[in-house]
């Protein structure tokens, strides 16, 4: 089957998820395919192509990780080195973290320290400097190393060590060593940038339709973890270094960024070096994707034994559902992989799983209501033109184990409990969330 008997579908599946744009890029097998549909302001009703700017959300997480392999192999940076050693400056909340986590913590999500933050120190070039001078205040939640709970926090300061190495500021690193020596001219973090060319904007998804958010959603301290618009077009340059190599990183060093560093937490199975990891059956599939404000969100996800990358560009939440779509589609019909099957419900007593489990800004609530579960993840911002995602129904698949009712192909969240037996914190989005105290929800 080609890839391109996915163009007619893209815009009705586009129009069922809420979705008022999408651009796509596929590599498979050497040949790149882009596809577009729909609009990139439901204002202007401007067509997106595949050159739109989108906002590409925590897939920019790997471009930071790359930054900082580049400097290794450089030899100014090592991933085990505690990076105090760089930052002389450093002060954490916890002195023992101060002294011992490193990149590698960093770069897998393993510094135990919150990583759900919201710190604006404005548009200049001291701006990711200026908030990891902020770090202090961060509460360290587990022991460095001993938990994996996705932290964007992490990634601002592994990139700001970047900087600080590199003399420059993190944009122009990531410029001048990875974007154009592979050809991505039309990548960008600043929104001076983007303004003056094709871009999207993002929309919240509202009763009468998806209408436009007039924010970014993201500050200038954000880029390392989130911060690059980019296109489908560039994105499959990035997918094609990642399956294939090139001369910024040695084939070894990008293999080690996709390798397994340490178990994931739930959807994520395991994590390489910024990079995600998780099974299609016997395959091994090595992603990541984006979520900004759930205004724009993106899919990236690489199949590398059968040499596919797919991408995915949206400019709404139904994103969320739209990408993952078009993933799997990609991956039954390209790449021959088999269609997941659905796991069996389970009638299990929830017990004290119901309640609310807090992560910085986002909260996890787990509800009974009309004999069934509903589960929901709540943004806690006074931005109102950020909305939390609808709340969706989830069923048991296994011990302590939640999928979406809608699609129990793939577990969504898992509750951890203590010595003595009781639900203490759920793994859900890669986070893993203490829970509440006095939160049970019946």
């Amino acid at each position: 089957m080609s890839a391109d008997e996915l163009r007619g579908l893209l815009g009705e599946w586009a129009r069922e998820a809420g979705v008022p744009g999408v651009s796509a890029g596929i590599f498979h097998e050497g040949e790149e395919t882009l596809l577009a549909a729909g609009v990139s302001s439901v204002d202007t009703g401007t067509p997106v192509d595949d050159d739109t700017l989108f906002m590409i959300g925590s897939t920019s997480k790997t471009f930071a990780a790359a930054a900082v392999l580049v400097l290794v192999e450089d030899g100014v940076l090592e991933l085990d080195q505690p990076v105090v050693e760089y930052l002389p400056e450093l002060r954490l909340a916890d002195p023992l973290a101060t002294k011992t986590v490193t990149l590698r913590h960093l770069l897998t999500h393993s510094s135990g320290f919150l990583g759900d933050i919201e710190v604006d120190t404005g548009w200049g070039d001291d701006a990711l400097a200026r908030a990891v001078r902020q770090f202090d205040e961060l509460p360290q939640v587990f022991p460095v190393g001993e938990v994996f709970s996705y932290c964007n926090a992490g990634f601002l300061l592994a990139g700001r060590v970047a900087e600080a190495v590199s003399g420059g500021s993190y944009e122009d690193l990531v410029r001048t060593r990875l974007l154009e020596p592979l050809g991505m001219t039309d990548s960008y973090f600043q929104p001076w940038d983007v303004l003056t060319r094709r871009h999207a904007v993002g929309h919240a998804l509202r009763e009468d339709g998806p209408a436009v958010a007039h924010t970014v959603g993201l500050v200038r301290a954000d880029a390392p973890a989130g911060g690059l618009w980019s296109t489908a077009r560039d994105q499959l340059k990035w997918a094609r270094f990642q399956l294939t190599g090139a001369e910024i990183l040695s084939d070894e060093t990008r293999s080690l960024m996709h390798n397994a560093q340490r178990k994931g937490a739930l959807p994520f199975e395991e994590v390489g070096l910024s990079w995600l990891r998780l099974s299609h059956g016997d395959a091994q599939l090595v992603r990541h994707g984006g979520n900004v404000s759930n205004l724009q969100l993106s899919e990236f996800v690489m199949a590398p034994s059968e040499n596919l990358a797919v991408t995915v560009l949206t400019n709404s939440a139904g994103g969320g559902a739209l990408g993952p779509r078009i993933v799997d589609w990609c991956l039954e019909n390209l790449a021959d992989l088999p269609k997941l099957d659905g796991r069996p419900s389970r009638a299990i007593d929830p017990g004290d799983c119901p309640g609310r489990y807090r992560t910085g800004s986002l909260i996890f609530e787990v509800t009974e209501r009309d004999g069934a579960l509903w589960a929901q993840m709540i943004l806690d911002t006074d931005q109102p033109d950020i909305l939390s995602a609808p709340p969706f129904e989830v069923v048991f698949v296994a011990d302590d184990v939640l999928a979406r009712a809608s699609d129990t192909r793939r577990p969504s969240a898992r509750f951890r409990r203590d010595d003595h037996g009781r639900v203490d914190a759920v793994e859900f989005g890669g986070r893993t969330a203490l829970k509440l105290p006095g939160s049970n929800i019946g």
